[in-house]
This record gives C-alpha cells, structure tokens and sequence, in this order.
C-alpha cells in the first residue's frame, strides 16, 4: 500500500504541473518540442490520494526547541539524528554522514514531510563491530572529514583533521569488539564496514526519526563538544 501510495505521488506531481512540456531527442540530434494536455480523467483518480498524502506529511510529529542545522565538525541536526538512533539497537557508537541529512529542521513544529526531506533515501538501520584497527579507520574518516554526525563518544582532533585522543567502550586487550549502528548505504561503502556481518535493525533510518518524533513531546539539541579541535595539536 505505501508503494502505491509514493507512485501515485509521482505520477501526481508530474501531471499537476500547468500543461507540463516535454522534449524528445531523436537520433538524428533534432530537438522536437512536444505539449502534453492534463487529462482531467487521470486528474480525477488521483485527486483522493493527493488529499490523502498531503494530509499525513503535514502532520505535526514534535516541537523543536531551536534550529537542527548541519555543520562541521558537529552539528545539531547530526547530534539529534545519532543519538536517536542509539535507543534503536544495543550499539556502542553510531556514525552517519553530512551528506546523507539532506537540510536543516527549523524551530518550531516538525511534520512528517520534514523528516522525508531530511532523509529521502531509504536507507536501513544495521549494526556491525568493529575491531581496533577498523575502529580507528571510521575515527581517523570522521577527523579527516572534518567532522561527521556521531554519537555515543568523544573524539579530540587537530584542526588539520589528524587524530589525537578519542574515547574507547570496550577493552581492545580482552579482544572486544565496538558495536556500531549506521545506515546500510554506509556500511557497503566505507572500507572499514566492508566484509563485516551486518544485523538488520528492522526499521529504516527515517522511520526511526519519525518514530522518535512521534514518541517526544519537544525536542531540545546543543552542540555538546563530543568532538574537540585542538589548535596545532596542542
């Protein structure tokens, strides 16, 4: 049913535009222009589920407290995300990226269409470990980037992007592993997720937002200092 729904959503959105126009470009690289009428038909089925869409996006999930803004090394919108994402799966630590949080939630209410243009993406959540080495490799990424959303440690770094001193959960010595929720993108991507086993969390990234928002009266997010700059390394 959520299938149909998106997919008439986007047969909406292309024939709701006023006489949309469209180019076809033959082989002979001539350019024809072609004027496609509304069909007042088509118009009519799917003028229901347009209510209806339009109607579940701009519910009102929560209220924020202030602006959720991207940024590096940290950010409020990076913060809120990751640290939701914690009450999801049993993780030490959970690393996103800036490009995958699409814009910024202003103050005020969230509805569910802000999350969708926050994360329009259908990533899953899933859980790896990591052992020292790896783990140290997603650190050294998240300096070197200067800065991307994490959560659940804390992580000193020059202002040239090098590492310096980070927090650690588990006790390397004895052999454990750091357990890591991410999204599935990621996880096929980064070399240091690759060739790990992943869990599925059963939930995507985006549901999980929505979830937390339905679940939170307001929602208040500060830069926390979870990633310090230390000038020249000193």
């Amino acid at each position: 049913m959520k299938i149909i729904r998106y997919f008439i959503y986007i047969i909406w959105l292309t024939l709701f535009g006023c006489s949309p126009t469209y180019t076809l470009q033959l082989h002979e690289e001539k350019v024809i222009g072609i004027q496609a009428e509304n069909d007042s038909s088509i118009l009519a089925i799917i003028s229901p589920y347009q209510k209806a869409i339009e109607s579940q996006m701009n519910e009102v999930l929560t209220y924020s407290k202030n602006d959720l803004e991207k940024g590096r090394p940290q950010s409020t919108i990076g913060n809120f995300v990751t640290d939701l994402c914690l009450n999801y799966a049993d993780a030490h630590m959970c690393v996103m990226n800036n490009g995958g949080l699409r814009t910024t939630l202003l103050k005020g209410e969230i509805t569910r269409g802000d999350i969708y243009k926050v994360m329009p993406f259908e990533n899953e959540l899933v859980v790896l470990e990591l052992n020292k080495t790896d783990f140290i490799g997603l650190l050294k990424h998240i300096t070197n980037m200067g800065g991307e959303p994490f959560s659940g440690i804390n992580i000193s770094m020059t202002n040239k992007g090098k590492l310096i001193d980070y927090s650690v959960p588990v006790n390397f010595n004895k052999e454990e592993k750091v357990s890591i929720i991410t999204s599935d993108y990621l996880a096929n991507k980064l070399w240091f997720f690759k060739d790990k086993k992943q869990q599925k969390v059963g939930i995507k990234l985006r549901d999980a937002i929505i979830d937390y928002c339905l679940k939170t009266d307001s929602i208040d997010v500060q830069l926390d200092g979870r990633i310090r700059i230390i000038e020249d390394g000193k």
